[in-house]
């Protein structure tokens, strides 16, 4: 069971000393010894209950003492009153100097390193973010030494903010090391918190990846550690718990996964990990066939936040595999293909995505090399190559190669049996797999199972994908005008019997036999919002 207390039973006493004075600075107008204690302590302050009287302090104090005071000036640019930038980072550039600056400082510029980060972080500014981490890893690795001692207590803090920034900047992989040495060196954590956040962490990052084996692991650990619920940043620390439940649930078909959902932060609301918030919202409104609210998600998280937050990190890769999923569900696989198109790769789901909109556009070949390919490509999680291999099995069966259909079936069904995750099966046709069940073994329970929890195909079982040149998508356009043929033609310097070639040409592709079904059929296919 979880263990839960009010407060911290064992305060730091340097942390607490550093908190009193402060309180004590403040009270008789000492500027400088104010300074000096945010300087140095700022960033331990800022996660404890002194958090309050920190952030008033650095609110009102005077910008000039921050002139030789990094770990102030970096708190000012934190709080907007500096421009982000303006303090020089200090770091020492090779592990040599590392060692030699820890072993005189201590783990004093880890800690005022930890500020510019998360600020970088917060903006969205993730390859700055990231180059803090990569310049302060000899810092890090120097106070692994153990005879630094207590000095080196901010380590587990570091790396599960490392791990963090990793993670809203799209980097899984390097994501999970970060987690996995906060984890090693939880011991030293000085807050009470990071024990429970890493875990945490560990958990929705398997979650998400599909090891629900493992999530289940990191989460039960994460529920055994002490919670810190009178300090802020409980808050974001359970958030994780309750985004791996709900995705546990959602995989799992479970029919208590509302209550998971409403436990879960919404998308639109403030926080670091809106995307997978996101993404997490939208899984579950799919499986239902719920394709107005997904849609609606999208647009809330999208509108809360601005644009340079959705096209970085993370979100870049996240928020068009969404798109292009809710797409295909409404069966406008042109415009799933379109969102995707340049978009980075999610840990193997976008191209597992791509591959499953090629099979059911009647292009099962192709979808084959596409998750040939993917077999290759580092860093494809276990949830990517379970879909992976249920869209083999259905384009093998399609092309008429049974054998190789059942044994993609076959390691298929182990994998959804492995991570409890019979939601999968709904996302190729029921049809191939009603077909294969007879000779695949625990693939009908499964599957009566999907059926027993009202869940069918979560996308088409076929889509229409039409190619239409750019002459004939500017046409689809035109057409949705008042103007006739003769002014459409007029508009764009052509001729008019130019205009009906392109028209007769859309009327073939589109199965239309005239001008109102060749938008309709448009429309239905997303032809015309690309």
């Amino acid at each position: 069971m979880a263990r839960t207390v009010a407060a911290d039973p064992n305060p730091d006493p340097e942390l607490v000393a550093a908190g009193e004075s402060l309180l004590a600075a403040r009270a008789r107008g000492d500027l400088d010894a104010l300074a000096e204690t945010i300087d140095r302590w700022g960033v331990d302050l800022a996660h404890s209950p002194f958090a309050t009287a920190l952030y008033d302090v650095a609110a009102e104090l005077p910008l000039d003492l921050s002139a030789a005071r990094p770990g102030l000036a970096f708190r000012f640019e934190d709080i907007g009153r500096l421009p982000i930038g303006t303090t020089p980072l200090g770091l020492p550039p090779t592990h040599k100097e590392a060692r030699a600056e820890f072993a005189s400082n201590g783990d004093l510029r880890l800690r005022q390193a930890l500020l510019p980060l998360t600020t970088r972080r917060r903006l969205g500014r993730f390859d700055e973010a990231m180059a803090i981490v990569r310049a302060a890893t000899p810092l890090a690795e120097a106070s692994v030494y153990p005879w630094y001692g207590d000095r080196s207590q901010i380590l587990p803090y570091w790396y599960l903010q490392a791990g963090i920034t990793a993670q809203v900047a799209g980097d899984l992989g390097v994501a999970r090391r970060f987690f996995l040495n906060a984890w090693t060196h939880r011991d030293r954590d000085p807050y009470g918190f990071v024990a429970r956040g890493t875990a945490g962490k560990l958990a929705q990052h398997d979650a998400l990846a599909g090891d629900l084996a493992s999530s289940a692991t990191w989460l039960e650990r994460a529920l055994d550690q002490g919670r810190r619920a009178d300090l802020w940043v409980d808050h974001f620390v359970e958030s994780n718990l309750t985004t791996t439940s709900t995705i546990h649930a959602i995989d799992a078909l479970d029919p208590q996964v509302d209550t998971h959902l409403h436990a879960t932060l919404h998308p639109s609301q403030r926080s670091e990990q809106w995307v997978i918030f996101l993404w997490v919202f939208v899984q579950h409104a799919l499986t239902y066939g719920d394709t107005a609210s997904a849609l609606g998600y999208l647009e809330d998280a999208v509108q809360a936040r601005p644009p340079e937050l959705i096209r970085a990190g993370l979100a870049a890769g996240v928020v068009p595999l969404v798109r292009a999923e809710i797409h295909l569900a409404m069966g406008q696989a042109h415009r799933a293909l379109a969102d995707i198109e340049d978009a980075p790769d999610v840990a193997g789901m976008t191209r597992t995505l791509r591959a499953r909109t090629l099979l059911l556009a009647d292009q099962a070949p192709a979808a084959l090399l596409e998750v040939e390919a993917l077999g290759s490509v580092a860093g494809t999680s276990r949830r990517a190559r379970t879909e992976s291999l249920l869209v083999a099995t259905a384009a093998h069966l399609a092309v008429g190669d049974r054998e190789a259909a059942v044994e993609s079936a076959r390691r298929a069904v182990v994998q959804v049996q492995e991570g409890h995750a019979p939601r999968l099966l709904a996302t190729v046709p029921r049809t191939a797999l009603d077909e294969l069940a007879p000779d695949v073994p625990g693939l009908g329970p499964l599957l009566a199972l999907v059926d027993e929890r009202g869940v069918r195909d979560i996308y088409p079982a076929d889509v229409q994908l039409i190619s239409v040149t750019e002459r004939e998508r500017e046409l689809l356009h035109d057409l949705g005008s008042d103007r006739t043929l003769a002014e459409i033609a007029d508009d764009n310097y052509v001729s008019v019997n130019t205009v009906r070639t392109h028209l007769a040409s859309l009327r073939r592709k589109l199965d239309a036999r005239s001008r109102g079904e060749v938008l309709a059929r448009a429309r239905q296919l997303g032809l015309l919002d690309q």
